[in-house]
This record gives C-alpha cells, structure tokens and sequence, in this order.
C-alpha cells in the first residue's frame, strides 16, 4: 500500500539534537490549548516520489563446522604377478636315477612380484564439545569475534586422533618403500636368472642330450659285464666251487634289474629328449623377454609410496587444518552483521548437519512492494530509491532496482499492480526478516539543501515565515524563501543554518 504519514501529538518532552520537542500551554481561552512542536533546519535531499511499503526479505550468510577431514587408510604389500616356471633339479633315468639334477628353466625359487597399495578413504568430523556460546539472535558482531568456546577436553582427544593418523600413515609410508625395495630386487633377480640361463640354453640341452644317451650307454656296458659276470660263475659252480653258486643269485637279480632300467632308458629316451627341448626354448623366450618381463614386474614401482605419501600429507594437512581451526579454543565469526539464529548450547557436539550460526545478509536484503499501474512509469531498472524503517523513521537509507515484475495482480477489478524487487544497500545496525520497510521511487529530488517541515512554515499572502527558537529561549518570526515540497518537507532559504530549532505552533480545543 502506498505510504500515508500521520503526526500524532502527544505530552512529551524529547531531548537531544535530532529530536523534537511537544509540549503543552494553556491559552486565554479556557478551552483551548496551544502545542508547541520544535523540529530542526535539516540538511540533505528533498524528495518526491512514489512510495509503497512492504516487508523485508533477509537472506542468511550461514556459518557451518566445516572441519571435515579426509582420511585415508594404506597398507602396501607385494603380489606375484607369473614369474616363469621351474624346471626342478633333474630327470631320474632309468632305476639307478643316474644324472642328478641339472636345473633348467625360465624361473626362479624367488616369486616374480609387484608393490600393491590398498586404500581406503573416508571423511569425518572431528567431535568438538561446545564449552560456552557467546552470541544470541539479534546481536550485532564483527568477522573475527568469538562467539563460542570448545571444551579442552574434546580438543586433545581430536588432536591425538588426528596425531596418531599421521604416525600410522608414515608407518604405512616406511612399509611401502620396503615392500617395493624388495619388488625391485626381486624383479632384478629375475632378470639376471633369466638371462643367465639363457646364454647357457643351448649347451644345457647339448648337455641333457649327452646325458640320456650316456646314461643308456652306461647301462648297456654294466648289462655286457654283468652277463660276463654270471657266465664265470657259471663255469666255476660247474667245476664244484660252491662259493661261486651263491653269488650266481645276487648277479642274476642285478642283471634284471640292469636290463629293466635300460629298457625303461629306451622306452622314455624321446619323451625325455622333447622335454629337454622343451625347457630350452622356454629359457630362450625368458631370455628374449628378460627385459620386457623386468620392465612389467616394476612398471609399479613408485605408485605404492606415492599413494602412502599422499595418505601422509593429508594427515599431516588434517593435523594443520585442525590446530588452525581451533589453535586458542575458540570459534569465530566468519561473517560480519546481526545474528539471525545459534544452533548450539553448551554441552553440545558439533556437527556439519547444523548450523554453528546464521547471519543477516546485508547484500541481499530484498523488499518486494506492489506497484499500480497508475505509478509503474516511475520505476526503471537499476534506480537508486530511498528506504525508510518503521524501526528507524529518522534516517533514511538507500536501494536499487533489481526487478521489475512482468505479471500483474489486482486486489479488486480496477486496480492492476506490479511487483517491483529493491535490493537495500544501506541498512541500519540491526535488520531482522520481517521489519516493514518504506521504498521511494524518486520523481524528483533537490540535493544539498536546507529543509524543514511543511507545518513549520507560516504563509501570510505571498510571504513565508518560520518562528526560531533562539538559545535564550525567545522566539523569532523570520522571513525565508520556499522551493521545492515533497509534501511533507520544504525546500527553504534565508537566514537559517543547518541546526537551528523551528517551532510548530499549534492549537487543540
């Protein structure tokens, strides 16, 4: 609705410069009294203008615990990942197992590995206990205050929690270097394996292929003396010599034996020379893959203690972000401006879920007013307005337009109205959702001139008077000059000075 100003007389005295004062005397006629009203010469604007009024719109600046710390659990270990395989140490030929173990392979009794790094993240609040609070809705405080204290307590809990993050993340750190030290020897004991049985591949095989055939031989020879063997047994149990007969026995049972491993020898000779064959082209594939494979098994190798190290840094940065949050036991306020609500008392814990405390926003103080269509030609984009409080109606503060409503809306059917958004640039000490809040689109505007009341000003023909209050506490009828009104204040000039007290002169029967 548009703005209606109304003067209220009542019995009072009011002290001070920007004041005024009422007060009552009895005239010679009984029945009427005079009112005396004393109002200031003002320096300023004089304004006119459209003026509606609605409520006002605070947004809240709103300060959360934010001490919401990453954690990152490691642990490094190291994983085979096929290393080559093993030959084991020799082939039995035959019965007697002649040969031994020659060993011959792409493998080693060593386990091709790489580091592993497992980790876990997570985020937590520290638990900070409330100790005493500081502020209440509607106080005014300023970026940097304390507005609340935590318990000792629940700080040196959250230190050693985080303390002991950082010990157990340079733990974990330490425990990675070690684990891929011991990949890189590994992975280099590998490839020295490798290589070495390579280069000796081919005179491995040559060798295993003397083998089979010597071991067959050797058989074959041991067969032709043992037959030799029994047959002079033989001749001399036929001339009676009784010792000969019982070692006749023992040397037929070897020959069996003989003649069974060699027949074994033969029957396994191409299975044993393929798998000889078999091993050394395996250990060529090793040997030209050596590097290849070396290269894989360490391709890993920093991403453990990177990770680790990470995990070590954001400890550390927690443990920072901690002592910097809270190093004097305090909480501070992040925002300048009057408290809109606290969502804590003490004994409470902190929790990002809640608010610690919600400010006034001064840049986003908004009062959206109606306006007719009659007066809508009067506003325009981006136009600076005046602003009156009904909490404050001696100061006058100053807003924009921001928006300008295309829709309209009408109480009854021959008013149309518009909404019109003033964002409020300047604003007095304490400003609360919901204060009615007066908004002046200027039509016109003197600036830098002296002004007073319209009821100060006495009209004889075409003269205009003021009666000043002198400091003896006389009066005096001066003569000035009048220019612009806006309906409640006038333009004036003569001998007044910014200060001087005028007098309103009423009467009351």
């Amino acid at each position: 609705m548009k703005k209606i100003i109304a003067a209220v007389c009542a019995v009072l005295i009011v002290a001070g410069g920007t004041g005024y004062g009422i007060y009552r005397y009895k005239k010679a006629d009984k029945n009427t009294e005079g009112i005396i009203k004393e109002v200031s010469v003002e320096f300023g604007n004089v304004t006119a203008g459209v003026t509606e009024s609605n409520s006002v719109n605070v947004s809240a600046l709103s300060q959360t615990y934010d001490l919401t710390l990453a954690s990152t659990s490691v642990s490094a270990s190291v994983e085979a990942s096929g290393g080559g395989s093993s030959s084991g140490g020799g082939m039995s030929m035959g019965g007697m197992g002649i040969g031994g173990g020659m060993g011959m392979g792409g493998g080693s009794s060593m386990p091709m590995g790489s580091t592993s790094v497992s980790t876990s993240s997570s985020s937590s609040s520290v638990e900070l206990i409330v100790d005493e609070v500081f502020i209440s809705a509607g106080q005014t405080v300023s970026e940097g205050d304390i507005i609340m204290s935590i318990t000792q307590e629940s700080i040196d809990a959250a230190r050693t929690e985080l303390t002991d993050a950082v010990s157990d993340a340079e733990l974990a750190l330490a425990q990675a270097k070690i684990e891929e030290n011991e990949t890189l020897l590994s992975a280099k004991y590998e490839y020295d394996t490798r290589i070495a049985e390579g280069s000796s591949a081919l005179s491995t095989y040559n060798a295993k292929l003397d083998e089979i055939a010597s071991n067959i031989s050797a058989l074959s020879s041991q067969i032709a003396e043992t037959e030799s063997e029994i047959a002079e047994l033989e001749d001399a149990v036929a001339n009676g010599n009784s010792q000969s007969e019982m070692q006749l026995t023992p040397a037929r049972s070897q020959l069996e034996n003989y003649q069974s491993q060699l027949s074994s020898a033969q029957s396994t000779r191409s299975s044993d020379e393929l798998a000889a064959k078999q091993e050394y082209e395996e250990a060529l594939m090793y040997y030209e893959n050596a590097q290849q494979l070396y290269d894989i098994a360490v391709s890993d190798m920093g991403d453990a203690t990177a990770s680790a190290q990470e995990a070590v840094d954001t400890a550390k940065d927690n443990l920072k972000a901690f002592e910097s949050y809270i190093s004097d036991g305090n909480i501070k306020a992040e925002y300048s401006g009057t408290i809109m609500s606290v969502g804590y008392a003490s004994g409470d814990t902190l929790s990002a879920d809640t608010a610690i405390a919600e400010y006034a926003d001064a840049e986003t103080i908004t009062v959206t007013v109606n306006v007719t269509e009659d007066d809508i030609a009067a506003v325009r984009l981006d136009e600076v307005v005046e602003v009156t409080f009904l909490s404050y109606p001696d100061e006058i503060f100053s807003g924009y337009v921001s928006e300008i409503g295309s829709s309209s809306s009408s109480a009854n059917s021959s008013t149309v109205s518009y909404p019109v958004t003033v964002v409020i640039t300047t604003v007095p000490e304490t400003i609360l959702t919901g204060m009615t809040a007066n908004v002046t689109f200027i039509t016109k505007q003197v600036k830098d001139v002296l002004y007073i009341s319209n009821r100060a000003v006495i009209t004889d023909g075409t003269d205009s008077y003021v009666t000043k209050k002198l400091a003896d506490g006389t009066k005096e009828k001066l003569r000035v000059q009048t220019g612009f009104s806006n309906g409640n204040y006038v333009e004036v000039s003569g001998e007044l000075s910014e200060g001087d007290t005028i007098l309103i002169e009423s009467k009351v029967e």
